[in-house]
Order: C-alpha cells, then sequence, then structure tokens
C-alpha cells in the first residue's frame, strides 16, 4: 500500500508541473472524454441521475414557480454529491483502476460531511442571491411583500417583465460565476484530499486569481456546453455532465491537485 501511494504521489506531481495556458481546458476536456470513454455505462448512469434531478427540478418550476427557490436550493444541496461521483470515476481511470460506481459511492460517503457542507454553503449563496433579487424586485414594482411571488413568475413570464428579467439573467450570470469561482477546484479538493470547506474555497479563489485567462476559456466552454445540454431538452445532458466532471477533476488535478 506504501509502494502505490509513493508512486501516485509522484505521477501527481509530475503532472502539476505541466505549464498551463488559455488551450489547457482543451485538453481538460480530452482527458474527460478518454475518462467517459473508460466506463461508459457508469458515466450514462452518473450523468442520468443528474439528468433526472433537472427534470425533476424543472416540471416542479413549471407547475409551481413560487417554488422555484426551493426547488433551486434542492439542486444544489444534491447535485454535488453527484459531481463527487464523478470526480471519483476519474480518480480510479487515473490510477489505473477498474471504474467502480460502488467503490465511488463509498468514497462519497466517506466525504459526505464536507460535500453537504459545501452544499449548504453553496444554498446560502443562491439564498443571498434571491433574497437580494426579491427586494429589487419589490421596490422597482412597488410589491413589497409579495416580491417572492413575483419574482418567481418572472422565469417563466417570458417578457411580461422585461427590466426584472434583464435584471435577473444579470444578477444570475454574477451567482454563476459565484458558485464556479467557489466549486471549480474546492469541490475536488474536498473529493480529493477530504480538505475543509474554507481552506478548499480559499485554494479555489486563489487558483482563479492565479490562472485567470485559463479558467475564463474553461468558463466559456463550460457555458457553451451546459447551454447544448439544455437547449437539447436534456436529451446530451446524461453525456454532458459526466464530460464536464471528469473534465473539472483533471482542472483540478493540473491547477491544484
Amino acid at each position: 500500500m506504501t509502494t502505490f501511494t509513493t508512486t501516485f504521489r509522484h505521477t501527481t506531481q509530475s503532472d502539476n508541473n505541466q505549464m498551463t495556458t488559455i488551450s489547457s481546458p482543451v485538453y481538460w476536456l480530452r482527458g474527460g472524454w478518454n475518462d467517459l470513454i473508460a466506463a461508459p455505462m457508469i458515466s450514462l448512469l452518473v450523468g442520468g441521475s443528474f439528468t433526472l434531478l433537472c427534470a425533476v427540478a424543472y416540471a416542479a418550476i413549471a407547475a409551481q414557480p413560487v417554488l422555484t427557490t426551493t426547488v433551486l436550493a434542492l439542486l444544489l444541496l444534491i447535485s454535488p454529491f453527484i459531481a463527487a461521483t464523478a470526480y471519483f470515476i476519474a480518480q480510479q481511470h487515473e490510477q489505473k483502476r477498474v471504474p467502480s460506481l460502488h467503490d465511488a459511492l463509498v468514497d462519497v460517503h466517506r466525504r459526505a460531511l464536507s460535500i453537504g457542507l459545501f452544499s449548504i454553503l453553496c444554498t446560502l449563496i443562491l439564498g443571498a442571491w434571491v433574497r437580494v433579487s426579491s427586494i429589487a424586485f419589490a421596490l422597482y414594482y412597488g410589491t413589497l411583500g409579495e416580491g417572492a411571488a413575483y419574482l418567481a413568475r418572472t422565469w417563466t413570464a417570458g417578457f411580461d417583465f422585461p427590466a426584472m428579467l434583464v435584471f435577473l439573467m444579470l444578477t444570475g450570470m454574477v451567482l454563476a460565476l459565484t458558485l464556479f469561482a467557489i466549486g471549480a477546484i474546492a469541490l475536488p479538493m474536498i473529493a480529493d484530499q477530504n480538505s475543509n470547506v474554507v481552506t478548499a474555497v480559499r485554494r479555489g479563489f486563489d487558483t482563479l486569481r492565479n490562472n485567470a485567462a485559463t479558467m475564463m476559456v474553461w468558463i466559456v466552454l463550460l457555458a457553451a456546453a451546459i447551454a447544448t445540454a439544455l437547449l437539447s431538452g436534456l436529451v446530451l445532458m446524461p453525456v454532458v455532465f459526466p464530460l464536464l466532471a471528469y473534465a473539472t477533476w483533471h482542472s483540478y488535478r493540473q491547477l491544484a491537485g
């Protein structure tokens, strides 16, 4: 066991010495694709789980727009556990092990507390965003006290609230960037090292700051892939989700692993 650990650490150090450039995200995606091909059925199960979660969330929001915040909060609470499962699958492939969903789930269980705290942090950030948006909506339309309900209607009413829709899109982009800054490195680091949330988040922000150009390219590629999966009516999500999760693991390994 000692010999294996020593060899693995040596390989990790070698990988980390590779220079990071703006083209690095392409190599991360290539590595993610290789992981996907190495474990296609497991990857589809992981991706299918996330897709089902998204489909249920969309159906719930469409049926009861007022539940938007609650549904999104549940999505943020659960999805990190699914992503962490994918990270462990990528780690197994990296270690030349036969990918095993059972082993990955066992590893997720061992990290459940740290992953759960990370999920709660993301949910609190979402809650803060919703609160600020609700207040802005209420003040703009003079509906203080009904802001949350009206805010929910904005997402499903098209351009009935054009000014507020633009506001929500812009603030939503800020929310997405914040969650990316927190999760791109922090969640894989928690999965890999069982780091505490504060240390992992700090490392994530440091990595983002030190590799700003590369990470901006990575954000664009992630957004394009996610948009494609959403525009396909979630048909492509079972493939896109594990591919991006695996690629995120490779980005972590090169930048901070």
